[in-house]
C-alpha cells in the first residue's frame, strides 16, 4: 500500500502523517484548512472532500473526534461512502459508538471494499501507540502492513464492533483511575498531608499537575476531559443497551460532565476534575 488517504489531520492524523511520509504518498482531507496546510507543508497532497481522498488510493485512514464526524465523512456526496472501489480498504481509527462501526463495514462493504476499526490509544502501561482490530480476518490481514506503520502494536480483537468495545473499556479505566486520583490528593491537601507523597514515596503514576496546578496544555484537540466524556457516554449508551450495571462509571461520567464550567480553553481538560474537587470542598483559590 503505497497511496494512503488520510482523513483528519489533527493530533493522531499529525502522527499518523509523521510514520506514513515520507516513504508513502499520503492525500489529506480536514474541515480546519490550517490543518490541511500542516499536512501539505510535511510532504502530502490535500484533497477538497472525503470522496477526493478515496479516489486513487489503496487504502483511506479516518482519524476524526467521534460518531458525528465519522458520520459526516462517510455520507453525502462528497462523502467517503459513495466513492470506495472495489478492493479498496478503510482503517477507522477514530473512537465511536460501535453501531457507528458496524455502520461502516455495512457501507464498506456495500461497495465491495474492505473495513477494519482500529481504535487507537497510548497512555497504556505499554510503551507505543496501540490499535484494537475490530473486523474479519480477511480484512485485518490486509490490513497488517499499514497498521504495522499507524502504530506500535496492534491486536485483532474479534470481529466489529469488539475493537471499539475494547477500546472503550480502556477509557472507562483511564478515566476512573484519574477521577480518584483528584479525589485522593484534594482529600490528602484538605487535611494538611503532602499529596506528593502519593508518587514520590509509592511510586503512583498521579500526574504532576494535578498536585502543582499548572494545567496548561500541551497537545491540540479535544482534550482528554472531552474525550472520556465522550467515549464513557458511549459506554453507558452500550451499556444501557445491553442491561450491564455500570454503577461507578456513571458516577465517573457525571464528575467528568461537571466540570465542562471549571475548564479553561487553554488547559488541560482532564486537569479540571482538580477544580471540581476544589469547588466542592470550597478551596478553589487554592493555586492563587
Amino acid at each position: 500500500m503505497d497511496r494512503i488517504g488520510l482523513v483528519g489531520a489533527g493530533y493522531i492524523g499529525t502522527e499518523f502523517l509523521d510514520r506514513l511520509l515520507p516513504d508513502r504518498e499520503v492525500t489529506v482531507y480536514d474541515v480546519d484548512d490550517r490543518r490541511v496546510e500542516d499536512a501539505v507543508d510535511r510532504g502530502a497532497t490535500a484533497a477538497d472532500s472525503p470522496a477526493a481522498v478515496a479516489e486513487g488510493t489503496d487504502a483511506v485512514v479516518m482519524a476524526v473526534p467521534g460518531t458525528p464526524e465519522v458520520e459526516a465523512t462517510m455520507e453525502g456526496e462528497d462523502g467517503l461512502a459513495g466513492s470506495l472501489s472495489p478492493g479498496q480498504l478503510l482503517v477507522d481509527a477514530t473512537t465511536t459508538h460501535p453501531d457507528t462501526s458496524l455502520a461502516c463495514e455495512e457501507l464498506c462493504a456495500d461497495a465491495g471494499a474492505g473495513f477494519v476499526e482500529a481504535p487507537i490509544t497510548g497512555a497504556a502501561p505499554r510503551e507505543g501507540y496501540q490499535m484494537m482490530v475490530g473486523g474479519s480476518e480477511e480484512h485485518y490481514a490486509a490490513a497488517t502492513p499499514l497498521l504495522d506503520v499507524l502504530s506500535d502494536a496492534h491486536v485483532r480483537v474479534g470481529p466489529v464492533p469488539d475493537g471499539t468495545i475494547l477500546k472503550l473499556g480502556l477509557q472507562m479505566r483511564y478515566a476512573g483511575r484519574r477521577a480518584l486520583d483528584a479525589e485522593i490528593v484534594e482529600f490528602a491537601r484538605d487535611n494538611g498531608v503532602d499529596p506528593t507523597l502519593f508518587a514520590e514515596f509509592f511510586g503512583m503514576d498521579i500526574p504532576e499537575n494535578f498536585v502543582t496546578g499548572d494545567f496548561t496544555r500541551d497537545v491540540e484537540g479535544l482534550g482528554a476531559r472531552a474525550i472520556w466524556d465522550k467515549d464513557i457516554g458511549y459506554a453507558r449508551s452500550v451499556a444501557h443497551e445491553e442491561g450491564t450495571a455500570l454503577p461507578v462509571n456513571a458516577v465517573v461520567h457525571e464528575a467528568f460532565r461537571a466540570t465542562r464550567r471549571l475548564a479553561d480553553d487553554e488547559e488541560k481538560d482532564a486537569s479540571a476534575l482538580i477544580r471540581y474537587w476544589m469547588a466542592l470542598n470550597g478551596a478553589e483559590d487554592r493555586y492563587e
